[in-house]
Order: C-alpha cells, then sequence, then structure tokens
C-alpha cells in the first residue's frame, strides 16, 4: 500500500484526488488496519519519508530540480495534512498485526531520472527520519513511478528488495496499446511470478497499475474514464473483486507469487472498499485452510534468500 498522499500528486497536477484536509484517506487508513487486525493479514506500507516529519526541513537546498520543493507547503501536520502525516504511521504502528514500513523514497522522485547524488540525498534523509522515528530502517523500496533506482545504489543503503513491474520478469511484457491495456484493465491480467534475485537484489513483480483498487471504478475522489461509467457500478465492482479472486486462484494453481498494490488515496471511498473488503476475507479464508500464505516484502525477501 503506497502512502504518499499529496507528494505523488503535487508535481502532475492532481491534487484534488485527495479529500479536503485528506478526512477520507484518513478513515481509509483506520478502516483498512481495522480489517487487517480481524484477519490477520500483514500489510506492507512504503511510505514516503518527508510524511514522518511534524515540521518542515531546515534546509530544502539540494541538488533536486529547482522548484522539486518549491510547490511543498514549508509548513507541518495541523495545516497541510497531504504532505504531513506522521499521525497515520503512529496508526500504522499501533496496529495489532505487525505491519512493514518500508520506504517510497524521501520526496517522491522517480529513481531512474535523478542524479546518484540526488538520490544519496534521498535515501540519507530517509534512513535519517527512520532512525529519528524508531522504525526499522528498511530494507524493501518501492521506487515512485516504477522508476528503477541504481543496483549499486541500492545495495549501498542496505536495500535487499525492490518491487519491479512485469516487464522486467522472464517472459512478460507491458500492453504495447491502449487497446490491450484496456483488455487487461477489465480483465484484471496480473503477473503471476516468482520473485527472483537480480544483481544481488531481489525483485517482487506486479502491474504498473494498481490492482488492489482498479481505474474503472473512482479513484480517491476522481471519476473514472467515461467509458468505464457505461457500465454498471456494481457491475464494475463484481468485475474487480472476480479479477482479484482470479489472480488469488491462479497463483495457488500454479504454486506462485502474485502481488497485488494500491496508493492508500485511491481506496479513500466507498466504491472501491466494498471488492477489497471482500477480497481481503476471501484471502483470510484460504489462508486459513493452508492454501496461500500472506507475506510481506520483507519476509518474501527472507523466503528468497532461503531458497
Amino acid at each position: 500500500m503506497e502512502l504518499e498522499l499529496g507528494w505523488g500528486l503535487v508535481h502532475y497536477g492532481k491534487l484534488d484526488a485527495l479529500s479536503p484536509n485528506r478526512k477520507q484517506e484518513t478513515r481509509a487508513l483506520e478502516r483498512l488496519l481495522e480489517l487487517c487486525d480481524e484477519l490477520e493479514i500483514p500489510i506492507t506500507f512504503n511510505v514516503v519519508g518527508h510524511l514522518l516529519l511534524d515540521e518542515p526541513l531546515s534546509d530544502y537546498n539540494t541538488s533536486h530540480e529547482a522548484d522539486w520543493f518549491g510547490v511543498i507547503p514549508k509548513t507541518g501536520p495541523e495545516d497541510d495534512l497531504e504532505f504531513y502525516a506522521p499521525d497515520l504511521v503512529d496508526r500504522i504502528e499501533s496496529a495489532d498485526v505487525d505491519h512493514e514500513i518500508c520506504t517510497h523514497t524521501f520526496s517522491h522522485v522517480e529513481c531512474a531520472d535523478v542524479s546518484h547524488e540526488t538520490l544519496r540525498w534521498e535515501f540519507d534523509n530517509v534512513l535519517e527520519i527512520h532512525d529519528e522515528y524508531g522504525l526499522e530502517r528498511p530494507i524493501s523500496i518501492v521506487p515512485p513511478r516504477h522508476s528503477h533506482p541504481p543496483r549499486e545504489i541500492l545495495q549501498e543503503y542496505g536495500f535487499e528488495i525492490v518491487r519491479s513491474p512485469r516487464s522486467r520478469a522472464p517472459s512478460a511484457s507491458e500492453a504495447s496499446n491502449r487497446v490491450q491495456l484496456g483488455i487487461d484493465l477489465l480483465t484484471g491480467a496480473q503477473p503471476i511470478v516468482r520473485p527472483r534475485s537480480v544483481d544481488g537484489v531481489v525483485e517482487t513483480y506486479c502491474t504498473r497499475y494498481p490492482s488492489l483498487t482498479t481505474p474503472f471504478l473512482e479513484a480517491g475522489q476522481k471519476d473514472p474514464h467515461p467509458v468505464f461509467k457505461t457500465i454498471p457500478q456494481s457491475v464494475r465492482q463484481r468485475l474487480h473483486y472476480r479479477n482479484m479472486n482470479t489472480t488469488l486462484s491462479t497463483a495457488i494453481r500454479r504454486d506462485s507469487y502474485a502481488h497485488l498494490w494500491s496508493h492508500l488515496w485511491e481506496t479513500a471511498n466507498d466504491i472501491q472498499w466494498p471488492p477489497i473488503e471482500k477480497f481481503l476475507h476471501r484471502v483470510s479464508q484460504t489462508r486459513n485452510k493452508g492454501e496461500v500464505e500472506v507475506k510481506t516484502m520483507k519476509e518474501l525477501n527472507e523466503d528468497v534468500k532461503n531458497i
């Protein structure tokens, strides 16, 4: 679950996908954590490091692009809950289930598009804020927008497992045109692929688009594309649940792995939530029957390293 809030939206002009004062996003996290406690399901939350701050940095003079931090409010959680959210991390930490908190970089940079100097600044600040907050140093990383950081930098900072797009998996590829992408979205086609170690770092594979939520339902406070709205909402909800359940069944049948994900803000409405809630109950049922295991990225890394 990507916890990025305004950091993942502001540079793309999409802040209106969030609710005022992130009221709905806070509620969405609360109900997700309550359900995970009930079902004993752990989640990897990849968190933008700056969200852990309760006040702005003393110095934003870095090697980032000149205007990178220019659009970020230099205030704190009292005024700008979209960019400062230590309370949400506190709530994750207080859950009964031992969730993993890993990193989504410090300021949501696309790792392949910045210099090594900038990336080191990002990760230095990630490690510092995790230490100050009393969190374990992360070994898992989810690169923003699937933009892969150099392997040598990951190893330098002790990152052992990275979420990767399915195009990096053996014998896998992304949709090559909009028609194929539309088919993939409607059918919920997911990579059922075993993680593997590449250049000393474990890769776990997923779609580039969210899969625990779906683009053909409302995403946060944003309506889906008009073409999807021609299909009744209840039908789209049932379709999404069916797609997720098919992914689960296929992974079980193949004795393999599936990695589903979403941004927290996308779950923050009452349209996306029912299929997610139903699916997590289904995951719990199959887990209790011994048919599936549910693992955080950190636990997955340990499994791959021990094979």
